[in-house]
């Protein structure tokens, strides 16, 4: 992911994620504070047909949506899958497979043993494919901003 590519993310997330919208702010925060976990999946046109944000973090304390990182939380006992989203040109053509292991590897490169995600809406049977399993009973605190659906998922480096 370039900065210029803030725009576009920001944009397909509008799309992707209609219940849980972040504002670019976020997008740009995560960029700012661990560039190397930011990525973006090019369409054949040339625009942004998906994209990949993750960093280092702590479990306690994980992203709150729609509100722009003001730093990583150290020190790291996990690497934050954050946020994932395909356009539905590229779905189902393994791509999502593909950023697991690009955060998988970055975690294994950080030393951290394990990768932490909050699965949303109707995600959570994707990410129990991808290996990802409730940690604990997954819940979250309410004012976190997500959906009372929404579990903390986690899968061993």
């Amino acid at each position: 992911m370039r900065e210029e590519d803030i725009g576009s993310v920001a944009e397909m997330a509008e799309a992707v994620h209609l219940d849980y919208p972040e504002n670019p702010g976020v997008f740009a925060a995560c960029f700012r504070h661990y560039p190397k976990g930011c990525h973006v999946l090019e369409g054949g046109d040339g625009k942004i047909a998906g994209y990949l944000i993750s960093h280092p973090g702590r479990q306690d304390r994980p992203p709150v949506i729609d509100v722009p990182l003001t730093g990583l939380a150290e020190p790291f006992d996990c690497y934050f899958l954050h946020d994932l989203a395909l356009g539905s040109a590229t779905r189902g053509r393994g791509f999502a497979a593909e950023a697991v292991r690009i955060v998988l590897d970055e975690a294994k490169r950080l030393g951290l043993g394990r990768v932490v995600l909050i699965a949303v809406g109707d995600a959570h049977e994707f990410w129990r494919k991808q290996g990802f399993q409730s940690l604990g009973d997954g819940l979250l605190d309410p004012a976190k901003g997500y959906g009372p659906e929404a579990r903390m998922l986690v899968r061993a480096v």
